[in-house]
């Protein structure tokens, strides 16, 4: 009999006082804190405040989670020998971070700094290449080791990255019910499937007011609530949930719009958001599609591929399209994608989006 382990980190809502460092950090441990330039000008101060009487040494990621930026740090004395790794930032930066630990056998606490994705919590890196082209996706040997949320950090980052986090975590539900139409649900990815979901009734339930309270840099429980469900309610689904079931046609759009430069500009979250409309055309979910649709327009999430800086007639749409298809995201779906029925559906959502216009 297989027997499956699996590790879900918790969380702590940080009271600004620096106590759940103090939890899980020993004193005179070696700290290496590794993160995103801006994430670490944002935070430094406040973290070694937090964890003063430790040797601490801070490192840039690089920019960019990638193969150069993750052996350069593996190189580093100080991070090879250091007790405990501390990733600070976005989604790339804690990424990183995660890979470093992982490859050196430390434990790690995430500090996330924006609510654009659930890195913090998920036990998978996302590799790119030193171009920003998606690589692959590294199964990590654990999820962090804990969580640590700094409401008065995130509450003051601009209120993009939690639009993008909005619309990259809604994705997950409608994935994960979309690989697993017409297959059995084993108690793993039920588990996925319904912590997935709860996520999802919270973001619409509350995200225009978390949405609104970040934009105005005024906490409410509804930004505590949301950010909660992007960072950590979507990452438990993705450790929880197999790999054929954690992201589908949404996400494999995503990846091979990256070759547009056109569309580069736009945030990982708000291009998967448009990604979802399709596969709910694609998959005929127009009661999902009219719910979205309705949401994104509160929200001001994309309702069309002109959202996104991109014509329905671009020369090069039908060869993004094959090139989604071909991600390993596609190759386990229920439902029989192609060219056809993927750009078909891009049409129809133009046309709803010319008809609402008008």
């Amino acid at each position: 009999m297989m027997i499956n382990a699996l590790s879900l980190p918790g969380y702590t809502l940080d009271d600004g006082k620096g106590v759940a460092f103090e939890e899980w950090l020993p004193f005179n441990a070696k700290i290496a804190i590794v993160g995103g330039k801006t994430a670490l000008s944002k935070t430094v101060k406040y973290l070694n405040q937090a964890i003063h009487a430790r040797e601490v040494k801070v490192f840039w990621t690089g920019g960019e989670c990638n193969q150069s930026n993750h052996d350069r740090l593996c190189a580093e004395d100080f991070i090879v020998a250091c007790d405990w790794v501390i990733g600070v930032g976005g989604g790339r930066a804690l990424d990183l971070a995660k890979w470093l630990a992982d490859s050196l056998h430390k434990p790690i606490l995430c500090v996330p700094t924006i609510a654009s994705t659930c890195a913090a919590s998920s036990g998978v890196s996302v590799i790119y290449d030193d171009r920003h082209q998606f690589e692959r996706i590294l199964e990590l040997k654990k999820a962090a080791d804990h969580v640590i949320l700094l409401p008065h950090i995130l509450i003051e980052a601009d209120s993009k990255f939690l639009h993008a986090g909005i619309g990259d975590a809604i994705s997950k539900p409608v994935e994960i019910n979309f690989s697993g139409k017409d297959r059995a649900w084993t108690y793993a990815n039920f588990m996925a499937k319904t912590i997935a979901e709860g996520a999802f009734k919270i973001l619409i339930d509350q995200g225009e007011s978390a949405y609104q309270a970040n934009r105005d840099h005024v906490m409410n429980d509804a930004f505590i609530q949301v950010v909660l469900a992007i960072i950590m309610a979507i990452g438990h689904a993705s450790i929880w949930a197999d790999e054929d079931y954690n992201s589908a046609l949404a996400h494999a759009l995503y990846n091979a719009f990256m070759s547009l430069d056109s569309i580069k500009k736009y945030p990982h979250g708000v291009i998967v958001a448009y990604g979802v409309l399709v596969q709910c055309v694609v998959d005929e979910d127009y009661d999902l599609f009219d719910r979205l649709y309705a949401f994104y327009q509160r929200l001001a999430l994309p309702t069309s591929l002109s959202d996104l800086g991109v014509s329905i007639d671009h020369g090069d749409l039908p060869s993004v399209i094959v090139k989604a298809l071909e991600m390993p995201d596609c190759q386990s779906v229920s439902v029989q994608l192609s060219l056809d029925k993927v750009l078909k559906a891009m049409k129809q959502i133009e046309l709803s989006k010319r008809a609402v216009d008008h």
